[in-house]
């Protein structure tokens, strides 16, 4: 499987009123997720799913991901605080070969590392907000045991750069 992990972009800070869960993306965090995202389009194949975090701030990248890739996302609540292990385990149910997941940190970097090290290495990965790395990951039954490979890793203004902006 080839996997997109994609963290959410940049939010409203919490007010301690409003529930971490119902953050939305800020005008910034609106304005620099597209620019990753049509960045991400510009050399990435097109995803056959999005699966998104139900939280605000995912389900809001999620859906400017989906915009440029023109799909719907699919929310998966696996993706809002649930461990890697879990998250693994229901990308093992999943049959498409190119999957996207839109999350959170300290989840998505623990996903790459125990699919890449089969360990959890804290701080080997630090997932910027809408950055977005690409692993070819052994999900499906039929593919070759062993390890994932981290194809890449780019930080947020990478991806923008790629996408016109700065």
């Amino acid at each position: 499987m080839q996997l997109y992990v994609f963290r959410h972009g940049i939010a409203e800070p919490g007010d301690g009123l409003t529930p971490d869960a119902d953050r939305p993306l800020s005008p910034l965090g609106i304005e620099r997720t597209l620019a990753a995202a049509r960045g991400l389009a510009r050399f990435a194949d097109r995803p056959d799913v999005i699966l998104t975090s139900p939280y605000d701030r995912a389900r809001q990248t999620a859906g400017i991901l989906g915009d440029v890739f023109d799909m719907m996302p699919q929310v998966a609540g696996t993706l809002a605080n649930a461990p890697a292990s879990d998250v693994i385990h229901m990308l093992r149910q999943r049959e498409e070969n190119r999957v996207l997941i839109v999350g959170h940190e300290p989840t998505l970097s623990q996903v790459i590392e125990t699919l890449c090290t089969r360990k959890s290495l804290p701080n080997f990965i630090d997932m910027k907000k809408a950055a977005c790395a690409l692993i070819d990951a052994p999900l499906h039954p039929d593919d070759p045991p062993g390890p994932g490979v981290l194809k890449w890793l780019l930080p947020p203004r990478a991806l923008r750069v790629l996408g016109g902006g700065n």
